[in-house]
């Protein structure tokens, strides 16, 4: 054999590597190809998710605040109504008895031991006996 068909032979090997070579990488390129559009359409999903749940928080804030200004108003209205309540309540004597026997009631005592107590008659003190014993 001469050395030009051997060159001949040799260029040819070359030539059928090289396209073998470029028929792999054309193969592996539309493989990432394939691979990266996948991923653009997960990053995609992802992104929209991400953007709803951005909104759904800003609403969960948005609505804690409101939340968090009523129960301040609340709170006042609360307070408020307890000292109201407590002057009521140091107006009225009579109210401030009712109060001592209901939570003589509470401690234990009888409809008797309300009568001496509170000096008051006995169907009052069997009223207020039966609303508050528990």
């Amino acid at each position: 054999m001469e050395i030009s068909h051997l060159i001949y032979l040799v260029i040819v090997i070359a030539i059928v590597l090289f396209i073998g070579v470029c028929s792999v990488l054309a193969k592996r390129i539309s493989l990432l190809r394939a691979e990266c559009q996948q991923q653009q359409a997960q990053l995609s999903v992802l992104q929209e998710q991400l953007l709803a749940n951005q909104q759904e928080l800003q609403e969960v804030r948005v609505g804690s605040i409101g939340m968090g200004d009523k129960i301040k108003a609340l709170v006042t209205m609360v307070k408020q109504t307890a000292t109201q309540q407590e002057q009521l309540a140091n107006q009225d004597p009579q109210s401030r008895l009712y109060q001592q026997a209901a939570k003589l009631v509470a401690g234990g005592y009888s409809v008797e031991e309300l009568m001496r107590e509170c000096d008051m008659p006995k169907a009052e003190a069997e009223l207020i006996y039966n609303l508050h014993k528990g």
